[in-house]
């Protein structure tokens, strides 16, 4: 598994100051504490400056699955990896998935994760069909499920409920280890414009169960490639991941970082994607979902300062007109990303409070480090989302101001009224610290 700072968020960038402890299931710490699975959110909705992050991820016992029915009971400290590994041979595979396996089943739940299949699917909260809960003020550990306010509270409530001690989750059958994918262009010279051609790929391909984009946000044409792609059968040795064989030793030196070889990185992945367009190949299950896994260490790549992801959704109706203009005053700007990332979200409901994903279209970006003038810009992007009617994803955030986050999730009060008296975070601290009032 790849080394993680306990101290650092996975963007890094700051070093809060914490006191650790591992949670055995027994009982709680008696002080102000956060529950803490891998670390792998880019932002300080891990973090407790100032006090102490319990962490989970030592409970990760695979305790039943049901073949009948496809379900799976675990500790919540069992990260994705565990789960995929133990049952891809057995024909199952996880519903939802993020763009890491590095993730706890406590975690994924806390952020109600996403993947490329949520226009089929939904987020990651519609699959746990019960969770046990241990709070700091109830004697025992609760047992909920979908009839329970503290359930929809727990969805996507980023760890503020209690520490989720197992779930119990839907997998899904597949027929093998393998994804049949297909890649396309858009934008760029061969189309109108990069969000319409996205648009129009995406809408032609209801049939795929995955689908996703990659953009240069830095063309002005937003030129991309697109990735479908569905589950296949495989070799045997698909069925587990190849070991890590990349990994960066040092950080990134920070003249590199910039616009200059944005562009460059930009072009240059743009290109290698080029003579693979409208071919159809069959890969293994681990680089499609996770390809950033294959390095160790990755966020290193953005050198000591660190970086952040600047990731939000508007609705489907005028995205088409919303999202182009949102990139061209990041670029006009200068916020230079490295990586950015075009989904679209279905309309099934997510059954948390503040979970992120909504009926619409997704962007995340990856920016080095911002400097004040970038979270300028960052911050009127914000604006810019929150009049066309989208939010911006808490577990991904480091900037995200109270007012805009009063903006995008207007039930906030309702879970800090059901957030655990003893649990805070560094994210919850600074987007509701002015507004409780």
């Amino acid at each position: 598994m790849n080394p993680l700072s306990l101290d650092q968020p996975w963007g890094r960038g700051y070093r809060p100051t914490h006191t650790h402890a591992f949670a055995d299931g027994s009982q709680l710490p008696s002080t102000p504490f956060l529950p803490r699975g891998l670390g792998r959110s880019y932002g300080d909705v891990c973090l407790n400056d100032g006090g102490t992050l319990l962490h989970n991820f030592r409970r990760d016992r695979l305790l039943a699955f049901d073949h009948a029915r496809g379900v799976l009971r675990c500790e919540s400290g069992a990260t994705l990896a565990d789960i995929a590994q133990t049952l891809l041979p057995r024909g199952w595979f996880l519903p939802v998935v993020p763009g890491t396996r590095f993730v706890t089943v406590g975690g994924a739940l806390a952020n109600d994760v996403h993947g490329k299949n949520h226009h089929v699917a939904g987020s990651f909260g519609r699959f746990v069909e019960s969770l046990s809960l241990m709070r700091s003020d109830v004697s025992s550990s609760l047992t909920l499920s979908g009839d329970d306010t503290l359930y929809s509270a727990t969805i996507g409530g980023l760890g503020l409920t209690g520490l989720i001690l197992e779930a119990s989750l839907r997998l899904k059958a597949v027929p093998g280890p393998g994804i049949e994918q297909e890649v396309r262009l858009f934008g760029g010279e061969r189309g109108a414009g990069g969000i319409a051609d996205y648009l129009a790929l995406d809408a032609e391909s209801k049939t795929w169960e995955y689908t996703v984009g990659w953009i240069d946000t830095l063309d002005r044409n937003l030129r991309g490639v697109f990735f479908r792609g569905r589950h296949c059968e495989g070799p045997d040795e698909w069925l587990v991941p190849q070991p890590t064989r990349l990994m960066l030793p040092i950080d990134a030196p920070q003249w590199v970082l910039g616009r200059c070889s944005a562009r460059a990185f930009n072009a240059l992945y743009y290109r290698l994607h080029s003579i693979k367009t409208a071919q159809r190949s069959v890969i293994p299950i681990w680089p499609f979902f996770f390809p950033l896994d294959a390095v160790n260490g990755w966020n290193r790549a953005y050198g000591r300062r660190g970086f952040i992801q600047y990731q939000f959704v508007v609705p489907t109706v005028g995205a088409r007109e919303t999202i182009p203009r949102i990139l061209a005053h990041l670029r006009e700007a200068g916020v230079a990303s490295y990586l950015a990332v075009i989904k679209t979200f279905g309309d099934l409901p997510s059954p948390g409070w503040l979970s992120f994903p909504m009926a619409g279209t997704t962007v995340a970006l990856d920016v080095p480090a911002p400097g004040s003038d970038d979270r300028r810009a960052l911050d009127e992007a914000d604006a810019m989302v929150a009049d066309a009617g989208g939010r911006v994803y808490p577990a991904k955030d480091a900037r995200m101001s109270p007012a805009m986050f009063r903006r995008f999730f207007p039930r906030w009060h309702e879970l800090e009224a059901a957030r655990d008296p003893l649990i805070s975070s560094s994210f919850w601290r600074r987007v509701t610290g002015d507004l409780k009032a």
